[in-house]
């Protein structure tokens, strides 16, 4: 078993972005922040499939993907699951293509269903995770995202090994998005 997930990767110039935006919570909340090279924009998290699915898989997102053009996004602004008075996860929401994000994330996970993985239960919310609090605290997120546009043209399929220094992610599968 190996444990998996559907993402879009970002650009360098994003990641640096949510870096200062990093550096600047830093200072005022006590998290598990995201590194740069583990930075992405999830579809779906699989958890653990039996590997010998993993070029199935890549053959269903590479026919959601031909059919979907390339997506452009700006990042936009602070947030925190499940709120601001119990924040466990913070993250910074897109403007731009949501609603073709949403299509294609529901796409892919039927796709992920027609191999009996588990369906999302929860709405989809485009959104790139910057860090994870340890407990549940209240949060003030006033600091700037700088409005960085960026295009997205794949989808990947990653394994995910947690370690103790962070998650290490591998690409199993690349999907061009527009064929």
């Amino acid at each position: 078993m190996i444990r998996t997930f559907i993402a879009l990767p970002l650009s360098d110039t994003v990641k640096q972005a949510l870096e200062e935006t990093i550096l600047s919570l830093r200072r005022r909340i006590d998290a598990r922040w995201v590194r740069r090279d583990a930075m992405h924009l999830t579809l779906k998290f699989l958890g653990d499939i039996q590997e010998d699915l993993v070029p199935a898989l890549g053959q269903g997102l590479d026919a959601i993907c031909a059919v979907c053009p390339e997506m452009d996004f700006s990042l936009d602004a602070l947030g925190a699951f499940p709120g601001h008075k119990r924040a466990r996860v913070i993250w910074v929401s897109l403007n731009g293509a949501v609603k073709e994000l949403a299509s294609l994330a529901a796409q892919v996970d039927r796709l992920c269903g027609r191999y009996g993985i588990q369906p999302e239960t929860r709405a989809f919310r485009a959104h790139i995770t910057l860090g994870r609090l340890k407990t549940p605290t209240m949060v003030e997120l006033e600091a700037m995202i700088p409005g960085r546009q960026f295009n997205v043209a794949e989808a990947r399929l990653y394994r995910s090994e947690l370690l103790r220094e962070g998650p290490r992610y591998t690409i199993l599968h690349v999907s061009r998005l527009g064929g």
